[in-house]
């Protein structure tokens, strides 16, 4: 089956963000700000780009998205950080609404919608676990009877961290949480253009059958500086533990993210 992850990098659109900047330059400062931007590349390195490259199903492809006002520099780094990494596909679209162009991208890639299409999404600093492509098809497999029946079914495991990543290493704080952007697929059947992005994360149980399974870590949620959840309101606040040597090992041979290569990325000038 078709099996597509996308990405939005610092994409500079209408909407996606829930910081209420609707002035295309006043976003763009924002969103191309030295200090965010060089949080989100050693992110990407540290945490998002491990768990892409090591997966133990490695056909899919993972759709980076980011805008047509994305800087050179920037994008020219972004080519490094990915060239080795087969499943890297780097996009770029115009400023138009956040929802609707990722939902183009998908079914740029996509094409005709003739077969079966897995389809997930994961944020420039969030992690999957390692399996969770190889899971995410099984399940589908698994699910054959109920998806012949629906143009679209969701996937959700819940269970993992929310953690915040810096000079100090990984800290965390164990995290069960419903339809999360992280570890969530959709199965789109042929025939349909639906997409994993044509829908809220946390409403797909409203619009759609959905099995959520738990029971096993499959999603790394970041909580950092700039961090967009940071900005809801919420009093989103975690008591995050440094990581001993036990856990620093369930987290490499679970998610791919090394303790030590984080302390390295982000102790760099």
């Amino acid at each position: 089956m078709k099996t597509v992850g996308i990405c939005r990098f610092s994409y500079q659109g209408k909407g996606g963000f829930k910081l209420g900047i609707d002035d295309p330059p006043a976003l763009a400062a924002f969103l191309y700000d030295e200090a965010r931007m060089e949080e989100r590349f050693r992110l990407f390195e540290a945490i998002t780009l491990p768990c892409i490259a090591a997966q133990t199903d490695p056909d899919f492809t993972f759709l980076i998205v980011t805008g047509n006002w994305f800087p050179k520099h920037y994008l020219e780094r972004l080519k490094t950080l990915t060239a080795r990494i087969s499943q890297c596909v780097i996009r770029q679209y115009p400023p138009r609404p956040h929802r609707k162009i990722m939902a183009k991208a998908v079914n740029d890639w996509r094409g005709a919608p003739d077969s079966t299409c897995l389809q997930f999404r994961l944020d420039d600093d969030d992690a999957m676990a390692l399996n969770f492509v190889e899971r995410f098809k099984q399940t589908a497999h698994d699910l054959s009877a109920i998806t012949a029946q629906h143009s679209s079914v969701a996937v959700d495991f819940n269970q993992g961290y929310v953690f915040t990543a810096g000079a100090a290493g990984v800290k965390l704080w164990p995290y069960h949480y419903p339809y999360s952007a992280i570890a969530l697929g959709m199965i789109v059947q042929a025939g349909s253009d639906d997409t994993i992005m044509s829908h809220g994360h946390q409403n797909l149980w409203k619009t759609m059958p959905t099995l959520t399974l738990t029971g096993e870590d499959m999603m790394m949620r970041g909580h950092n500086d700039f961090n967009d959840s940071r900005t809801e309101g919420k009093g989103n606040t975690f008591d995050y533990q440094p990581m001993d040597a036990e856990k620093a090992a369930h987290i490499r041979a679970t998610f791919g993210i090394d303790d030590a290569h984080v302390r390295e990325v982000f102790s760099r000038p």
